[in-house]
């Protein structure tokens, strides 16, 4: 080629001399600048298919190796959790158990405090309302009787305060309660009728 060249132009040639007889020696010679792929021999194909199934089987193994390592761990921290349940419920219930007994008995003794401040509630209301009798009496002339109204006037301030803390409103129905229970008894009182009342004397009795 590169003597037709030089007998065609008389010198070593140009780049455009040079490729006008490259392209007509490729094209005869059926030559392509482009790389076609070849197919790899049968036995390399084998290898590399081997080595690939090796290493896909071997990831497998190691993703079922860390998942198996996963599950281990959790089946480990779920064990420790359940023990520290069932000694926290066990500790609870030794707790329970202690204070069962004073608790029972706290129970016991406040029900027996309950007891005993209704029955000093019950006799400090009877000690008040003989108090109030007495007062009554006190009030009322020795032989005359009086209404209800001037009995209520007349009682102490004292004992009118202190009827606040007791049921009931202060006043003359209150007053008839208190007399009217003692008359029933034929004890310190006398019904003249009307709302009036006097002290009892001994010739009440032998009537």
């Amino acid at each position: 080629m590169w003597a037709r060249v030089g007998r065609n132009a008389g010198v070593a040639g140009g780049s455009r001399i040079v490729g006008e007889h490259l392209s007509d020696w490729a094209e005869k010679r059926g030559y392509s600048p482009i790389i076609e792929p070849s197919e790899l021999p049968e036995a390399v194909e084998t290898r590399l298919a081997k080595a690939a199934a090796a290493l896909w089987e071997a990831a497998g193994a190691e993703a079922a190796g860390m998942l198996e390592r996963d599950r281990i761990r959790m089946a480990e921290a779920l064990a420790v959790e359940r023990a520290l349940r069932t000694e926290a419920c066990g500790m609870v219930d030794a707790r329970d158990a202690i204070i069962a007994g004073p608790r029972a008995e706290i129970a016991r003794h406040a029900s027996e405090v309950e007891e005993l401040r209704r029955h000093v509630g019950f006799v400090q209301a009877r000690e008040f309302w003989q108090r109030v009798a007495q007062e009554i009496w006190d009030v009322l002339p020795e032989r005359e009787p009086m209404h209800l109204n001037d009995i209520s006037r007349r009682v102490g301030r004292d004992v009118v305060k202190e009827a606040e803390e007791h049921p009931g409103e202060w006043g003359p129905e209150l007053l008839r309660g208190v007399i009217d229970q003692r008359v029933k008894f034929r004890k310190l009182f006398a019904n003249e009728g009307g709302g009036r009342y006097r002290r009892r004397r001994p010739e009440d009795d032998a009537a």
